[in-house]
């Protein structure tokens, strides 16, 4: 089963976006791409707020909407949450007034958490009878997936949900969702535009910008694919690895900037760096500014390592060499 956009295109007034993609509906995808580039757009018509003006899209099987035929099955059955950038809570009610109703328009042949059990999984049990608008960003985020969770969605939508976290609630909410869409075997798709999230979060990857689908696929071949690597700013530029190639790793991937890495021509020794990959030099690229780019092809994937020309100099690296790769787990 997948969700497939075929030939589609929407219009929200001068802005035009465009899709042609199939993403599979379990796990976690992960629309990436620059602000202003269609992500939050694309969330939208997936789950009925914006019409076609062109193609097809289909959900496990199922046409939602077709512009030939003027198919179209409206937002509210499409078995399809979405929750919002701003929560969007409903502000005449409590916390556990707003997750309620969820649970009350819940259809009746799905499953899902009842409240109790989804506060308690969301850390959000001592602010059930707390109106909403006394709640902070990180809580309001908490409770707007705690209602979308219990209302027993096919496939949850979620616009920047870590927008109004902090560092460290940031990365345990990034551990909530993927736990929850595991446990609940609850398919997710995430926008975001943070390189790091889509490394952690992603099964798959769907890169949006300029209002069109860049690339999509597996997040492993996704994020080392060039038209990928363009939309990011020069200093996140880097390579996904395998969290289990990562000292204290945690999640699906790591991104590890190449800014972030030092090369040795040499295996270290003696050092406190508990990230250490030997690999073959698989290219080496001079950038406009004269860094260069050095590409290690190493058992834990493809490592990327900027360099001074003059330690490029000094290291007397070429391609086909062995080289060791080392990052320090603070820089992960």
């Amino acid at each position: 089963m997948s969700l497939k956009l075929k030939d589609a295109a929407v219009r929200r007034g001068a802005f035009r976006l465009t899709a042609d993609f199939e993403a599979p509906t379990e796990g976690i995808t992960v629309v990436f791409g620059p602000s202003g580039g269609g992500k939050s757009m694309l969330l939208a018509t997936i789950a009925g707020l914006h019409k076609l003006e062109t193609g097809r899209l289909n959900f496990k099987g199922k046409v939602m909407e077709e512009v030939s035929t003027k198919t179209r099955i409206g937002p509210h059955a499409r078995g399809i949450g979405l929750v919002f950038q701003d929560a969007r809570l409903f502000p005449h009610r409590t916390v556990r007034g707003n997750i309620q109703y969820a649970e009350s328009r819940r259809p009746a042949a799905r499953n899902a958490p009842i409240v109790t059990e989804i506060a308690r999984r969301l850390e959000i049990e001592d602010l059930l009878d707390r109106p909403v608008r006394n709640l902070s960003g990180g809580e309001r985020s908490r409770v707007a997936l705690a209602r979308a969770v219990v209302s027993a969605p096919e496939l949850l939508l979620l616009d920047e949900p870590f927008a109004a976290l902090d560092g460290r609630r940031r990365h345990a909410f990034l551990t909530l969702l993927r736990d929850l869409s595991r446990e609940q075997g609850l398919p997710m798709m995430i926008v975001t535009h943070q390189v790091d999230e889509v490394a952690e979060l992603a099964d798959h990857v769907i890169a949006v910008s300029q209002g069109r689908v860049i690339c999509h696929g597996a997040a492993s071949d996704v994020m080392h694919r060039a038209d990928f690597a363009a939309l990011l700013d020069r200093r996140d530029l880097g390579a996904r690895v395998d969290a289990k190639s990562v000292a204290n790793g945690q999640g699906g991937g790591v991104w590890v900037r190449a800014d972030s890495v030092l090369l040795a021509s040499e295996e270290p020794r003696g050092i406190s760096a508990r990230n250490v990959w030997r690999g073959r030099i698989a290219s080496i690229l001079r950038e406009q500014d004269g860094s260069i780019l050095v590409s290690l092809a190493t058992e834990a994937g493809y490592i990327l390592s900027r360099i001074t020309p003059e330690a490029f100099a000094d290291l007397e690296l070429q391609e086909g060499a062995t080289g060791w790769a080392v990052v320090k787990s603070h820089a992960l």
